[in-house]
């Protein structure tokens, strides 16, 4: 009985298809990762982060690419199990057909992979909804606005007769302390530090120096995975488990350009070679240019 009542030629399409998709979108993505490395104190790449952020086209674009790794991983599963399901002994004598390197442990290579986005995903994508603790920035102008407002707020309460002057002016003298000495910490860097973004004056501080200064309702603040990434890739075991996880990307990588070529019939015996020359390429220069931002980050930043 098979698990899902789809040929396996379908199920190879779909996985084809979408990978041919993955394929595009590695390029890019590492393209935005290089602007990491840009000596510019993380400003471009800032820039980049708070576009890919607030687009409404890019958000949407991201639960598109969410839904394709899921529908990649899921059909690679149930294909794999099909396949193991049809032929439970395996053969006396093993084939002697052409098989790529790799193409046997696509299973694995890809599960381990997969455990590497879920660490990848805790580590950056779950930030952005508070579902994980990070580092943020904050345009200091926001900072004035809100403690103003809050001081409004307490004037308010005062002409409505809800406070008395003392409680008033110990209030008021409460939050131009705050304002003195987020900004005095600003200065030092402990524990926010001075940063700019398109000519703005921000601030980087982690959640709970965040919370102190401004409360737990202010929510005009963004992920600085600038600051992020740095911190993660001067772990030197973190930067290891990243490289050595680009390696398996690259293996697997090699295979899928190759199969997904196969699965649409464009492959031939005319250009094969230029087929497997552009697998090879592909699966060097994508982990190659990932790997740039841990090693200028541990030996040159």
């Amino acid at each position: 009985m098979r698990l899902v009542k789809l040929a396996s030629v379908t199920k190879k399409i779909t996985i084809a298809a979408v990978g041919a998709f993955l394929l595009v979108f590695l390029p890019m993505h590492m393209g935005l990762n290089l602007c990491i490395i840009r000596d510019d104190g993380g400003e471009w790449y800032r820039n980049v982060c708070h576009f890919m952020g607030t687009n409404w086209i890019v958000k949407i674009f991201e639960l598109v690419l969410l839904a394709c790794c899921l529908l990649h991983i899921v059909v690679g599963v149930l294909l794999t199990i099909e396949n193991y399901m049809a032929r439970p002994v395996r053969y006396q004598v093993p084939s002697r057909t052409k098989t790529h390197f790799g193409s046997k442990y696509m299973i694995w290579t890809g599960g381990l992979v997969f455990c590497f986005l879920v660490l990848h995903f805790i580590n950056f994508y779950f930030v952005k909804y508070d579902l994980v603790e990070g580092v943020y920035t904050v345009k200091t102008e926001k900072l004035q606005m809100h403690i103003q407002d809050r001081a409004m707020d307490l004037q308010k309460s005062f002409d409505e007769g809800k406070i008395g002057q003392e409680e008033l002016s110990e209030k008021m003298m409460g939050l131009q302390m705050e304002y003195l000495s987020f900004f005095q910490l600003m200065q030092t860097g402990q524990p926010a530090e001075k940063l700019s973004r398109d000519g703005q004056e921000l601030v980087n501080l982690d959640r709970k120096s965040l919370e102190a200064f401004v409360g737990k309702d202010f929510k005009d603040y963004e992920p600085d995975f600038y600051t992020m990434c740095n911190n993660l890739f001067k772990d030197r075991t973190y930067s290891l488990i990243y490289i050595l996880a680009l390696i398996v990307l690259g293996i697997h990588l090699f295979h899928a350009v190759n199969s997904i070529f196969q699965t649409f019939g464009l492959n031939h015996r005319k250009y094969n070679g230029a087929i497997e020359m552009f697998a090879v390429i592909y699966a060097i220069l994508i982990p190659v240019g990932f790997a740039v931002v841990p090693f200028y980050v541990m030996f040159v930043r």
